[in-house]
C-alpha cells in the first residue's frame, strides 16, 4: 500500500521571492557578461605581472636580441649595445612587443556560458606553446575569479 503526503503551505511572500528567482535564473546573462568583463581584466592582468600563478618562461636571448635590433640606437658603431638599447631591453614585457594579442579579448556572454575570443592567430601558439617556444598561458581562471564568479551569482541571487 503506497502513501501520498502533500503539505499545501501557501505564503504570498515566498510565492512572489520564487518568482523573482526563476525570472533571474530564466536569463543569467547579465551575471555571464560581468564574469566576461571581470575576464578580460584578469587576463590583462596576467600581461602585466608576466604569467599567473606561476611567471611566465623568460624570453630567448635571440627574441631580445631580434627585437632590440630593429632600433637604430640600440647599438654603437663598435657592435656594443647603447644606453637606449640596455633601457628597451630592460623594459621589454613579454608577450607585449605590440600589445595587440593584449588588447584583443572580448566576450559574448549567454545565459549558461561566457565565451572569451580573440582573433589574433598566434594566440594559441602563445597559450599552449610549440616544440620550440614555451607555453605562457594567459587565459586562465584563477582562484580570485573563481570567487568573484562565485560572489557575483551570490549578489544576483539575492532577491530581498
Amino acid at each position: 500500500m503506497a502513501y501520498r503526503l502533500q503539505i499545501i503551505y501557501q505564503d504570498q511572500g515566498a510565492a512572489a521571492v520564487l518568482r523573482q528567482l526563476k525570472a533571474k535564473m530564466d536569463d543569467p546573462t547579465p551575471v555571464m557578461a560581468d564574469f566576461g568583463e571581470h575576464m578580460k581584466g584578469s587576463i590583462d592582468k596576467n600581461f602585466e605581472v608576466e604569467g599567473r600563478p606561476a611567471p611566465w618562461a623568460k624570453l630567448n636571448f635571440s627574441t631580445l636580441v631580434g627585437w632590440i635590433s630593429g632600433r637604430k640606437t640600440a647599438w654603437t658603431k663598435k657592435g656594443r649595445m647603447s644606453k637606449s638599447g640596455k633601457e628597451a631591453w630592460r623594459g621589454r614585457k613579454i608577450l607585449t612587443r605590440t600589445g595587440r594579442l593584449r588588447r584583443s579579448f572580448t566576450y559574448r556572454a549567454f545565459a549558461n556560458r561566457v565565451d572569451l575570443q580573440t582573433n589574433v592567430k598566434y594566440a594559441l601558439f602563445h597559450q599552449l606553446g610549440t616544440r620550440k617556444m614555451p607555453a605562457r598561458p594567459f587565459l586562465l581562471v584563477q582562484t580570485e575569479d573563481w570567487n568573484y564568479f562565485i560572489n557575483r551569482w551570490d549578489n544576483y541571487l539575492k532577491v530581498a
